[in-house]
């Protein structure tokens, strides 16, 4: 009877390790088979559909998405789950990872990565001049400099950037701008653009740079215009003036002589050209239409010379 009773206890164990060996009753190892879409922005929120077989109705499902675990995990039948992306980092490829949550746990990785894909736009992180930037010392009154550089957060297409750049006079200007806008190119790469304007900025401006449709590689614009300035004193008035190189070498004579007196130390009004010649050619033999390299002008003014 003994003997009988232990064989009996030997079966039931038997039946019960092969029972336990199997499995029989605890949480199964989840099957997922696919997952849609395989991409999403950085800033995470992307609701995915997870679907293949054995996924725990009862007790839920963690999914991590290289690491992080993903929000609001359900589970509407055994065949489909739907979760909501973690935050990651742009361009990366990270591995999906689903478990399910009754014991014992058996995490199981998706053949497919989910890729993070560009999400902020670019900002406008330095400018050169930077903004509120006055030039009080320069060589050449009428081109102080004949570009600016703006750098952005990332990169950006040169080709898609717009920059504006409004002219006024400064208050110790004492002429007018003759446009109110500087034409220019824009040209770059990567995260840095300059725009070289037709015409050098020079003296007794202030320039106002506006920054607008910078897009990144992922399509995001910049989203508000960026604008700085930046501002040339004018010289102090000189009494001579001793010709260079730069003022007769487009041309001489008139032309010459109309583009000295429209700098902001000499009279700063191109008309007045006239009382250049009036002003010199009685004080030597002067040739108007012969200027050479280091030729003292005398510069005129006062009430005689129609000045207030």
């Amino acid at each position: 009877m003994k003997k009988h009773r232990n064989i009996a206890v030997y079966a039931i164990f038997a039946i019960v390790c092969v029972w336990m060996a199997g499995c029989g009753g605890c949480n199964p190892e989840p099957m997922p088979t696919d997952m849609s879409p395989i991409e999403g922005p950085e800033d995470g929120g992307t609701t995915v559909r997870i679907t293949g077989e054995k996924f725990d109705m009862k007790n839920g499902v963690t999914v991590m998405f290289g690491g992080k675990e993903g929000q609001n995990a359900t589970v509407p039948n055994k065949t489909e789950i739907t979760v909501v992306t973690p935050a990651g980092t742009a361009g990366q490829s990270v591995e999906v990872v689903v478990t399910n949550n009754g014991k014992p746990d058996a995490p199981v990785t998706l053949s497919q990565k989910f890729t993070y894909i560009d999400a902020t736009p670019p900002t406008v992180t330095s400018t050169d001049p930077a903004d509120g930037t006055v030039f009080s010392e320069y060589e050449d009154s009428l081109n102080v400099l004949d570009s600016l550089t703006v750098t952005f957060s990332e990169a950006v297409d040169a080709n898609s950037v717009s920059i504006e750049v409004a002219v006024a006079k400064t208050e110790d200007s004492m002429s007018e701008p003759t446009d109110a806008m500087l034409s220019g190119t824009v040209s770059g790469s990567d995260d840095s653009v300059t725009f070289t304007s037709d015409t050098p900025m020079r003296c007794g401006r202030m320039y106002t740079v506006t920054v607008s449709g910078a897009t990144d590689m992922a399509e995001n614009v910049l989203a508000t215009a960026y604008s700085f300035s930046f501002s040339v004193t004018s010289p102090e008035q000189v009494d001579r003036y001793y010709v260079q190189e730069q003022d007769i070498q487009e041309a001489n004579g008139e032309a010459a002589l109309r583009l000295i007196a429209s700098r902001p130390e000499i009279f700063d009004d191109a008309e007045k050209w006239t009382r250049l010649v009036a002003g010199n050619q009685d004080d030597y033999i002067f040739d108007r239409t012969r200027l050479s390299v280091g030729q003292r002008l005398w510069i005129k003014r006062g009430r005689a010379w129609g000045d207030k």
